[in-house]
């Protein structure tokens, strides 16, 4: 049918570098972001393991199907800002880690029912969607439902995406994508 509205094709995480350059300001601000799993209990999860294991002024941050972390420093500190990027992502957390991670997640996730959040909406559709319901109990399920190995291997396919990386700032001595991606592969 000719008429028929184009279906939009599905995006695609490609990963990739973007530089603002804004020396005057003295200061670096850095991101570094990989592709994501869909499933927001298992990235909310993954999210605080990142900010659990990260150096001091790193933080973890999600976003759908993305996580990554942020730091930042003067213009002097910002390569090793870059190095504690790369090592906040370097290993993947012990079980340890993924018990108390998943601890946060869910409280996180339950004091958002109270705040009427937009994650509260993001993840009442995706439940809704999933499996037409939604309730305080089985958003606390879901987080108990994630296993050490569902974290294990969302790290793994997470790091062997391309990253993404976004520098402002007095970026100067940021490294490049390039240099940044072939620490992970």
């Amino acid at each position: 049918n000719a008429s028929a509205p184009a279906e939009a094709p599905a995006s695609a995480y490609m990963g990739g570098e973007a530089r603002l350059s804004a020396p005057s300001t003295g200061y670096a601000h850095l991101a570094l972001a990989f592709e994501g799993p869909a499933s927001s209990p298992l990235i909310n999860v993954l999210k605080h393991c990142l900010t659990l294991a990260a150096p001091e002024g790193v933080s973890a941050f999600v976003a759908p199907t993305l996580i990554g972390v942020y730091g930042g420093s003067a213009a002097a500190g910002a390569s090793a800002v870059a190095d504690s990027l790369c090592a906040a992502v370097s290993a993947a957390p012990s079980a340890d880690v993924v018990e108390r991670a998943k601890g946060l997640a869910k409280a996180e996730a339950l004091f958002a029912l109270d705040g009427g959040s937009q994650s509260l909406a993001s993840s009442m559709t995706s439940s809704v969607l999933e499996s037409c319901t939604y309730s305080a109990a089985g958003v606390a399920a879901s987080y108990d439902a994630v296993t050490a190995e569902d974290v294990g291997a969302a790290f793994s396919a997470m790091v062997g995406s391309n990253p993404s990386l976004a520098a402002l700032g007095d970026i100067s001595s940021v490294p490049y994508h390039a240099t940044i991606a072939a620490r992970f592969s």
